[in-house]
């Protein structure tokens, strides 16, 4: 693990960037073929991948300022991304706000769209994780697994002080994992769906529970808690979402009851 790729001169490039990077220009690639095949405007996905980008880090790093204010006392050091400090609950918030400003402008089918960005959302977020491992942030606890880490301390890394050099779960590859497989379904799972709206509700309700077991591991402290030693703020707010998703799956099962019932009836109507 070493948070820097290169450097060149004074300037350093770090491997989230170049991951998070990656990513993204995976998720627009994939996302304009599928807006194609959908029949969606062209390059739809580029503007809001775009918008995603900028919203979704400015977002990640909010949350991050706001939960940890300490230290930050400038502007540029609120905004200073490389410093380290991003919550990906904020970035959800930030690419949910995006899709909006797109979704408005260009008067799109709403759960259309979002199927087709429910699977690059674990998926974007794969790179993301694997950057945090290079990163050395968002670590887990200390353990005598066998497949424990042990993150040197080296230039930039975000591991804690007391945890460099200790074997601890990685966290960030636990998620890394259980993400790639998420998308893997989503992906598998598109040209199946029974109806718009069913891949963002199995993300929207699969993601939370995910992220809360992997909560468990986790040993940076800086996450955050609700209530202290007992519920992080990531499962605090994995709740919500997940609440979220069932009221979702209420709605649209009741939206599809009607469709059912309207559809029977026409067809009674014209055999009669």
């Amino acid at each position: 693990m070493h948070p820097i790729l290169l450097n060149i001169g004074d300037f350093a490039l770090h491997w989230y960037g170049v991951l998070i990077a990656i990513g993204a220009i995976l998720a627009v690639f994939l996302t304009n073929r599928w807006g194609d095949q959908a029949g969606l405007p062209k390059n739809i996905f580029g503007d809001l991948g775009f918008w995603a980008i900028l919203l979704g880090i400015a977002g990640a790093r909010a949350w991050y300022v706001i939960q940890h204010p300490e230290g930050i006392d400038t502007i540029g050091q609120a905004i200073n991304v490389r410093s380290g400090g991003l919550v990906s609950y904020g970035g959800l918030l930030g690419v949910l706000l995006a899709f909006g400003i797109v979704i408005i402008r260009k008067k799109l089918p709403v759960l259309k769209v979002l199927d087709i960005l429910a699977p690059v959302i674990p998926l974007g977020h794969v790179f993301g994780r694997l950057g945090c491992f290079m990163a050395g942030c968002c670590h887990g606890h200390e353990t005598d697994a066998p497949w424990a880490v042990i993150f040197p301390g080296v230039e930039a890394s975000s591991v804690q002080v007391d945890l460099i050099g200790v074997p601890i779960h990685p966290t960030q590859l636990y998620a890394a994992a259980y993400l790639a497989l998420l998308a893997g379904f989503l992906i598998w799972y598109r040209n199946r769906k029974r109806f718009d709206g069913e891949l963002i509700l199995i993300y929207l309700t699969a993601y939370p529970i995910l992220r809360s077991i992997n909560e468990v591991f986790r040993g940076d402290s800086v996450r955050g808690y609700l209530i202290e030693g007992v519920v992080t703020t990531a499962q605090a707010m994995s709740a919500v979402v997940a609440l979220v998703a069932l009221v979702g799956w209420v709605w649209m099962g009741k939206v599809n009851k009607d469709m059912k019932a309207k559809r029977e009836k026409k067809a009674a109507a014209e055999s009669a």
